[in-house]
């Protein structure tokens, strides 16, 4: 990972997307080694409601997610931002 330029917690290699400005510091190197590799492998969310928020700007990005629970996640990202 390239750590980018006046930005102690940003990665080069994390896309930009407007979609992903608010992305959580602590989880970008994940999207970072995703969209860096040339496979492109998906990054596996289990409990992180604030994922399904971020989902369609990753997609666009070439950055795909597996949920494992997305019913309960879309639930719950529902209730904490009233957005679908």
């Amino acid at each position: 990972m390239t750590p980018k330029a006046g930005d102690p917690t940003g990665f080069e290699e994390f896309p930009d997307h407007p979609g992903l400005a608010g992305f959580d510091v602590s989880d970008r190197v994940f999207v970072a080694v995703s969209a860096a590799h040339p496979e492109k492998p998906p990054i596996v969310e289990a409990s992180d409601s604030k994922w399904w928020g971020w989902k369609d700007a990753l997609e666009q990005c070439g950055v795909r997610v597996g949920f494992l629970c997305p019913d309960e996640l879309a639930r719950k990202y529902r209730e904490k931002t009233g957005k679908s």
